[in-house]
């Protein structure tokens, strides 16, 4: 990405808090106009580095700026970088024309102006007919979607949300992640999200930073971080996946030859750089790994072996199985459980040899 390009820039930050060191050396570009997620577990780093952006917090060491300005030392007022958090903080003697209006008034914008700046945050978000109730009257998704519109009306082209979504249900969740990605495309603002979630950063991101114990360990694509993790730590928090140790045994044209325990199998070599007795960790996507009924005979694949399903879970868009083949157990996604149902019993596992990540030495 284009360093030109950058709207916010993280360069060598550094933050501690007493002998906890909840950020350590990270640097990071934000793209103008792009949607940013920092993922990660609990007490990573992600919410630190989200308050030293917008001013709630200095950095011990490093430098940020915005927009080419370096920030540090600058009070959160000035830094045009309104955050939304966890908590909706609505003000709940105020109207959700009064709490949308509020950034407004403190600004002494002329009173015809504000009732059109807040008639068309209103309309943004799916608010209107809603602007005489309080918040109480309201319910959790309406309420995110006015601290939204507060956030927003004052016309910064930055946007910080610490975990926005996690006071809502399920559905609710989904339903305000696609508004908020719908209007952020719409209004091209840059904005940067913070969250746990895993399918929230998938669905919503341009890119995602993965965090763990106060450092950053991928920036990529949601494709990236998913399908090429750069380490086992990422491969293990983004989704589910089969991992399989192992020591590199052949080296032919196309393929390695990995040898993992009893079973030998075909990785295709494209992009990799891994050498003759290299130990190394295959990682499968449980979605990457087709199930077939035994009966189906042996079939032409680049690696199949005979086992046997050992659970199964319907999840409504899939079926998941644990099954053992090999001399492994395998978790397996059937993304077409309407078509043939449940599997049970014998069944053979079969591994297209591209939709296999090799790890390599330290990555594993």
């Amino acid at each position: 990405m284009s360093a030109e390009n950058s709207i916010i820039k993280i360069e060598n930050v550094t933050k501690q808090f007493g002998a906890f060191k909840a950020i350590n050396n990270v640097s990071l570009d934000i793209q103008r106009g792009s949607f940013t997620t920092l993922l990660g577990p609990s007490g990573c780093g992600k919410t630190t580095l989200m308050r030293l952006i917008a001013g709630f917090h200095e950095p011990d060491s490093g430098a940020i700026y915005i927009e080419g300005n370096q920030v540090n030392g600058t009070p959160v007022y000035k830094r045009n970088t309104p955050l939304v958090f966890q908590e909706y903080a609505l003000f709940p003697h105020m109207t959700v024309f009064e709490n949308i209006a509020y950034g407004l008034k403190l600004k002494k914008v002329p009173a015809n102006v504000l009732k059109e700046k807040v008639e068309a945050m209103l309309d943004m978000f799916g608010l209107q007919g809603l602007e005489h109730r309080y918040p109480k009257q309201m319910s959790g998704g309406q309420q995110q979607r006015v601290a939204f519109a507060r956030a927003l009306i004052i016309g910064q082209n930055i946007l910080l949300m610490d975990e926005p979504l996690s006071n809502l249900d399920a559905k609710m969740r989904v339903e305000v992640r696609n508004d908020i990605r719908d209007i952020q495309q719409r209004a091209g603002i840059t904005a940067i999200f913070v969250t746990h979630d895993q399918d929230e950063a998938l669905s919503l991101s341009d890119r995602i930073a993965v965090f763990n114990k106060g450092t950053i360990y991928q920036v990529g694509t949601p494709w990236e971080v998913y399908f090429k993790p750069n380490n086992r730590f990422v491969a293990d928090f983004v989704g589910v996946a089969n991992f399989l140790n192992g020591e590199v045994v052949g080296v032919e044209a196309e393929d390695y030859i990995v040898k993992c325990a009893d079973m030998a199998i075909r990785v295709d070599k494209t992009g990799y750089t891994a050498k003759l007795g290299d130990k190394v960790t295959l990682v499968i996507r449980p979605e990457c790994i087709s199930v077939i009924p035994y009966e189906t005979g042996q079939g032409n694949y680049d690696n199949a072996w005979s086992g046997f399903i050992t659970r199964s879970s319907f999840l409504g868009r899939m079926i998941r199985y644990w099954a053992e083949a090999g001399s492994m157990q395998w978790i397996v996604d059937d993304s077409s459980p309407s078509v043939r149902g449940y599997l049970e019993g014998s069944i053979r596992i079969a591994l297209d040899k591209k939709k296999i990540h090799l790890l390599i030495g330290d990555e594993a």
